[in-house]
């Protein structure tokens, strides 16, 4: 199976990931919420984000990955800059139909990069507490969990995980020796 990442740029890349992001919102309501949803704030504006689209997942404070496995659109993945070193990710969804094939973390590396090649230093995020296999895949990219705050906006205490990395960056000095 080949895999490709590459940034939704496209008017048909962006139609994609607007599929790919409704298609995480109905899975979501319907796996985790139960049809109920718990955190209204996480949806909030919905329609309106994915009318505009890349809007402030684009460049050049932000940026909005699409996945392929074999050419079809499978998941995304996106960060928006909350500040100048401090980057949020956000939609990272893989269809159920591609488990089991990477995807997530692919996609999540790949974003990672395009964060520190943004300048970025500090990632975070917030999932829900039941998704247990996305937290398992943050945590082996360097994510650890941390209390809500004020910056983490619409969490949702006992619902919503906070999770953050700072990742250890070398010199040019210890790159040399090593």
């Amino acid at each position: 199976m080949s895999l490709t990442i590459t940034r939704a740029e496209t008017p048909e890349d962006l139609d994609a990931a607007r599929v790919i992001i409704r298609a995480f919102v109905a899975w979501a309501m319907e796996h985790v919420a139960k049809g109920e949803n718990p955190n209204p704030s996480v949806f909030a504006n919905l329609e309106a984000e994915l009318a505009g689209l890349p809007g402030r997942f684009g460049p050049p404070s932000g940026c909005l990955l699409l996945a392929r496995l074999d050419g079809a659109p499978v998941g995304c993945v996106a960060f928006y800059g909350q500040d100048a070193t401090t980057m949020e990710v956000k939609r990272m969804f893989v269809r159920p139909d591609a488990w089991g094939h990477g995807v997530g973390a692919q996609m999540l590396k790949v974003l990672l990069a395009e964060a520190e090649a943004g300048g970025y230093v500090r990632y975070r995020l917030s999932t829900h507490h039941t998704l247990h296999a996305a937290q398992s895949l943050y945590r082996r990219a360097g994510f650890r969990e941390v209390p809500g705050s004020p910056e983490f906006s619409g969490i949702i205490e006992g619902v919503d995980i906070c999770m953050e990395m700072i990742p250890v960056r070398e010199t040019k000095e210890e790159s040399r020796l090593a």
